[in-house]
């Protein structure tokens, strides 16, 4: 009882310590900064307090920051469960019904929520949460995060911030800057009960190996295993120490360190269990293995695996795949899951047991704060109540350090180590942020944009919270060299704000470039489904490396990566991308089927949804102002929204309003050839697939189940 949380509802909501505190924080302070282990519950009782926020006021804008785009659906679609019919819940920036209710919460990544900044300069919103707020230390996203946290703070004093980290020794960072009632929260306590087990060959024998329970400082001897086939090489001890002590469970996560390993290990697996796992008869698997043929490739490493209980999961992957794996494994109908890193970034997935050999987070050892930050899926508050952590080769150097105890953290903002020492910025910037140091310094140039903002906005850089205090004289040198460098800028301050990562004078070298251009013509970008648009496009992603320090390779790679983006943003399917890749390195000779899959879905993940459409929209906005000024305004309206089609991937209004139903673009996509009206809204989607013979398009089951589980949400609010 004295745990229970009362709603206004008149309801009391079950709590653990933790969970009754954060309440009490956020009900009585303007900022709070959480911090706990994974399984304490935070992001439930957040999203209970957005709803108790919704219920109190008569008008409500709630922004809830995910670490990656992965989960903007996932988070979107719990909201639209459990919210009332009336609140609108948005996850897409350009949707047409954006800040048009009195209750509204939204899903947004960093950069979504700029963009949305940018999109509508009188939002402001009530209450805005960052998850897995310890990405503000990460290089250029986390300094987005900064940013769109300070514009936040800037368009409603009187807006409420929650944070939430795992295991922080410095939750009360984040507050810097806050209100003086805000408020730290911190706890320890494991929600779940979880085992430390180390596992290592036993000497001489390297198919036997022993287990040991880590207890603190002791270590306690549990027994001794066989693995199913000798390790002969070292890639193969994580897979089959999984398959030794998991296969007569579910809910078995193997983490590596890459997509390429996560194909290998998933491969091993599935291997090892033999066909006595065979699930080739299972309905759901059958179209799994559908989706995955038609969406992605008929010979993707998947489709190898899944027949036998096994499934790999990285960042990369299309949507709808990796949500009917995630369901899969949830319902136990797949038994083991080889995940990256993408399990760090707050998917909510729940596991028995983690198995992990010397984990690397891309290439450099896994800090500890992540390592114990992937341990808290071994159980999960309200989910699974136990879980057991299974470190492999914990001897010799395979670790750093073996871990031990669960550890509290440093948290840090990406900006720290440039502002621990302001003169090689001020002298970056004094020298006029040269296109050839850019990709070399690209932190610095991130900051440099950052602090530009502020200062255009009207603030002082001395009141940034991370600032230093100890040497105002050369915070003020900072602030003069930024000033004098926006005096040689030509471009309105409102596009020097809206490219985050781009500096006021790159942008000026573009401008000054396009006005020296003899062939203007050749300046305009082409809409995507123009016949000239690779070539186009092949030139913009040249001249953006030339002008603005992108880094988009050389000559082959730019037409490559502009080959890319022209079929992403005109909405090909991800398989025809695969299969041109493909077609065209067997031409080459070079038949690596797998690494061409894998490299396909990189570059749209990392080029065409994050690197082209941040240079392409500047470059865009540099040649409008350009048009402008020379009395060429006429033209601007047939230019493309790159920004917009690159994010979403879709060329046309229709999609995106199916997108804002909830559809992932996959489905979007598969329904676009049938839809010949290119304006739709979202009401008028909707109407559209209410009346449309879904089941007679020949589309993939799984699509048709995404569709018909929008028509079903949809229903209740007609009525």
């Amino acid at each position: 009882m004295e745990l229970a949380i009362p709603l206004s509802s008149q309801k009391l909501l079950s709590g653990n310590p933790f969970q009754r505190e954060l309440w009490t924080s956020m009900e009585n302070a303007s900022w709070v900064s959480a911090s706990a282990p994974t399984s304490a519950g935070k992001s439930f009782v957040v999203k209970r307090w957005f709803e108790e926020k919704i219920a109190r006021s008569e008008r409500f804008r709630g922004v809830y920051i995910v670490p990656t785009r992965a989960l903007i659906e996932e988070v979107s679609r719990e909201f639209r469960a459990e919210l009332p019919e009336e609140v609108g819940t948005y996850s897409i920036p350009w949707d047409k019904d954006v800040n048009s209710r009195p209750h509204e919460v939204y899903v947004l990544t960093q950069e979504r929520l700029h963009f949305l900044h940018e999109l509508l300069p009188g939002f402001t919103a009530d209450l805005l949460f960052i998850d897995e707020a310890q990405k503000l230390g990460d290089k250029q996203r986390g300094v987005l995060l900064q940013r769109v946290l300070a514009d936040s703070v800037s368009r409603n004093d009187s807006l409420q911030v929650v944070f939430a980290s795992p295991m922080a020794a410095n939750p009360e960072l984040l507050l810097e800057g806050g209100p003086d009632d805000s408020r730290s929260v911190a706890a320890e306590t494991v929600t779940v009960n979880q085992n430390l087990l180390w596992v290592n060959q036993v000497p001489y024998k390297p198919e036997r190996w022993t287990a040991t329970l880590i207890d603190g400082e002791r270590d306690i001897p549990a027994g001794e295993f066989t693995l199913p086939a000798r390790p002969v090489s070292k890639a193969k001890r994580l897979p089959y120490v999984a398959v030794a002590l998991g296969k007569d469970t579910t809910g078995n996560v193997v983490y590596v360190s890459g997509a390429a390993a996560a194909e290998k290990a998933a491969g091993l697996i599935a291997e090892a269990l033999g066909p006595a796992a065979d699930l080739s008869e299972n309905q759901d698997i059958q179209d799994l293995c559908e989706l995955i043929k038609q969406t992605i490739h008929r010979n993707y490493a998947l489709l190898s695996v899944l027949n036998r209980g096994v499934a790999f999961h990285y960042g990369n992957m299309p949507l709808l795949v990796r949500q009917e794996i995630e369901r899969l494994f949830r319902i136990e109908v797949l038994q083991y899951l080889v995940c990256t890193s993408t399990l760090l970034e707050g998917v909510n997935l729940p596991c028995r047991n983690i198995f992990a050999r010397g984990p690397k987070k891309g290439k450099t050892p896994m800090t500890p704060a992540d390592f114990w930050n992937l341990a808290g899926r071994a159980g999960r508050w309200g989910k699974e109540f136990e879980g057991n952590i299974i470190c492999v080769d914990t001897r010799g150097d395979t670790w750093e350090t073996p871990p031990r105890l669960r550890q509290r953290t440093n948290l840090t903002r990406a900006s720290e180590p440039v502002f621990n020492d302001l003169k090689p910025l001020r002298e970056y910037i004094e020298a006029g942020a040269p296109v050839d140091e850019v990709r070399a310094r690209s932190l610095e140039e991130d900051i440099y944009s950052f602090l530009a903002s502020r200062i255009l906005n009207g603030h002082r850089l001395a009141e940034l919270e991370n600032m230093p205090s100890n040497d105002p004289g050369e915070v003020e040198a900072l602030e003069a060299a930024i000033t004098n460098a926006l005096e040689k800028v030509e471009l309105p301050e409102e596009v020097l704000r809206r490219h985050a990562g781009i500096s006021p004078p790159a942008m000026q070298r573009l401008l000054t470039y396009i006005r020296g251009h003899d062939d203007q013509d050749a300046m305009l970008l082409a809409k995507p489904e123009s016949d000239d648009a690779a070539v186009n496009y092949k030139r913009a992603l040249t001249r953006c490396n030339k002008q603005l320090g992108s880094d988009f390779g050389g000559e082959k790679r730019c037409f490559q990566l502009a080959i890319l983006v022209v079929e992403w943003m005109k909405g090909a399917r991800l398989a025809y991308l695969i299969s041109k890749r493909i077609e065209i390195n067997t031409k080459r000779g070079d038949r690596a089927v797998a690494r061409d899959i894998r490299a396909v879905m990189k570059d749209i993940d990392e080029i065409a949804r994050f690197a082209a459409p941040r240079y392409l929209a500047c470059y865009l906005d540099v040649l409008k102002f350009h048009l402008e000024q020379v009395g060429r305004e006429d033209e601007i309206e047939d230019l493309p929204d790159v920004a917009m089609m690159l994010e979403l991937g879709v060329a046309r209004t229709t999609e995106v309003s199916m997108m804002a139903l909830g559809l992932s673009r996959a489905s979007a996509v598969e329904l676009e050839e049938h839809i010949s009206k290119d304006e739709l809204t979202p009401e008028e989607c909707l109407d559209w697939l209410q009346k449309a013979n879904i089941e007679g398009y020949g589309l993939p089951r799984l699509v048709e189940r995404e569709i018909q589980e929008v028509l079903d949400r949809a229903t209740p609010m007609a009525a």
